[in-house]
């Protein structure tokens, strides 16, 4: 198995430094929604979204299945113990069904963490979908929390055409707040839409450094089945999709301007076959990274490596 840990700070790491062990993500699910789909800001959600075929396969709904499937990874992997996971839409959000929202969210959580084995809980959700009361349940559980916040990108006219809802100062007040407990913030980040250029994605770099987030997850924006970017696809007006180089190429000049204690979670996004249009060069992650590290070899690309000014030319 191949090191990387000479070029970026990876999560895999980060959790052995904070647990002492070796530790995996199980997916929990929720009934959410999120306020982009309900009509509370809209009701298309973003352009890319297709949130069913992000889901991961529903596997693990029962306590026989979690250990199951801790099991399969205790045994193929080696993991020692685990992270309770919720992605599903915004995982801080229930749908309107559920009557009692805080009530549902408190049990939910709860019974999650109450695995033996759970050594803390991960919710990934919105920046206007996170509020004291929220912060407040997951406080209670007594466990290790991080909050994953969707940012996606710093441009606003880019936050506009993807339809997100929300403004960079919303997911700053939303860092602030989740940082006020001490909680860790995992940032999510699209490269590859309409407005970015490689001084933009400097300017990124520079914001996220800024901040109070401690891991980041970076995606390439794809065309998804069902996504009201597919439409604009077969109607020729969707934005130009990365090649794999060129998605390799901006991603360089992210990390290498990307403060060295930000931990990594995801260098690349990829999606089911049956649902993806493009980039067709993640629809086989295998082998994905290892190319990723040969570019970044070859280039001589490490984390942080060139915290300078982008106009400066400077080189640490």
């Amino acid at each position: 198995m191949n090191d990387y840990s000479d070029m970026i700070t990876r999560v895999s790491d980060h959790w052995k430094r904070v647990f002492g062990k070796k530790v995996y993500k199980l997916n929990f699910h929720g009934d959410f929604t999120c306020p982009n789909l309900d009509g509370t800001i809209g009701s298309e959600g973003c352009v890319y979204c297709n949130m069913k075929a992000l889901e991961p396969l529903k596997d693990i709904e029962t306590d026989s299945g979690i250990e199951d499937h801790m099991n399969y990874l205790k045994e193929r992997n080696g993991a020692e113990a685990f992270i309770a996971y919720f992605q599903d839409y915004s995982s801080t959000y229930p749908a309107h069904g559920v009557k009692n929202r805080l009530k549902y969210l408190k049990e939910l959580y709860r019974n999650a963490v109450s695995h033996p084995g759970i050594v803390g809980i991960s919710v990934s959700t919105r920046p206007d979908a996170i509020t004291k009361a929220e912060l407040d349940i997951l406080k209670s559980l007594d466990t290790d929390v991080t909050i994953e916040l969707g940012l996606q990108t710093i441009n606003e006219e880019d936050l506009e055409w993807i339809g997100r809802g929300h403004t960079v100062k919303q997911f700053s007040s939303a860092v602030e707040l989740v940082s006020s407990y001490r909680f860790e913030t995992v940032a999510h980040i699209i490269l590859g839409l309409p407005n970015e250029t490689d001084a933009g994605i400097f300017e990124l770099a520079q914001f996220l450094n800024s901040s109070k987030i401690r891991g980041l997850k970076i995606h390439q924006l794809m065309i998804l089945k069902n996504s009201r970017l597919e439409k604009l696809y077969k109607e020729g007006k969707a934005t130009e999709i990365l090649s794999e180089i060129e998605y390799f190429r901006r991603l360089g000049i992210l990390v290498s301007h990307l403060k060295k204690d930000i931990v990594i979670h995801r260098l690349y996004a990829d999606a089911p076959k049956k649902d993806l249009i493009e980039p067709l060069w993640c629809a086989n992650k295998t082998g994905l990274q290892d190319r990723i590290f040969k570019y970044f070899k070859e280039n001589k690309i490490k984390q942080g490596y060139r915290i300078y000014s982008f106009s400066s030319g400077k080189q640490p």
